[in-house]
């Protein structure tokens, strides 16, 4: 998963880049909030969640109508900070000058980047960004003066993520059972996987 995010980024800085020097740079900035249920309690109950939801997407001009490129982010669940990098698609409907409608989808994964791992002398825990997908549709609303165009999204994101929790191997050997089931060092790993869904809704600039 970390040789895929690295890949993206570079490929994401590459194109907007290369996009800039050809005046074929096509940019979308939004801010706003994504609304979901967190993970089950105690009580095996789901509670309501708000979590903050940013995204730039860069990517180059097909033709008037559509636009291919690369996004990244910052996303917010509970107490997780995740950032989204995805390649993405967006399409539009109207004509040039006058208010249009907009659809897009994004595929990609999460980074984890931002949450710190836990090492003490017995474990060591973290956790892993998995894939997402988010579909959306909005409005374009142009300014009078200027390239920039107001713009407004609400979409749906799917994210996986886990969370690793792995109990060191106090052994000075270790067996060829483990090395061929766990990562070199750990006696046993758990896997506490996690599925969000949230509804987004942004609002921003396009230029």
């Amino acid at each position: 998963m970390r040789k895929i995010l690295c890949l993206l980024i570079g490929l994401y800085f590459s194109c907007v880049k290369g996009l800039a020097q050809e005046k074929m740079f096509y940019s979308q900035t939004e801010l706003g909030f994504m609304l979901g249920k967190s993970g089950e309690d105690w009580e095996g109950k789901h509670q309501k969640r708000i979590g903050l939801s940013f995204q730039s997407f860069h990517g180059a001009r097909i033709n008037s109508k559509n636009v291919i490129g690369f996004s990244v982010g910052l996303d917010r669940y509970d107490y997780l900070s995740v950032i989204p990098i995805a390649m993405g698609y967006r399409g539009f409907l109207g004509k040039e000058g006058k208010a249009q409608l907009f659809g897009g989808l994004d595929l990609g994964a999460g980074s984890m980047l931002l949450e710190k791992k836990e090492e003490t002398e017995w474990s060591k825990s973290w956790y892993e960004g998995g894939l997402l997908f988010s579909p959306m549709a909005g409005f374009r609303f142009p300014s009078r003066k200027g390239k920039a165009s107001l713009s407004m999204t609400f979409a749906y994101k799917r994210q996986e993520l886990s969370y690793f929790w792995g109990q060191l191997d106090q052994r000075t050997t270790i067996t060829p059972r483990s090395e061929g089931l766990l990562p070199p060092g750990f006696h046993s790993v758990s896997e506490t996987a996690s599925l969000f869904h949230s509804f987004v809704f942004r609002v921003g600039l396009m230029y």
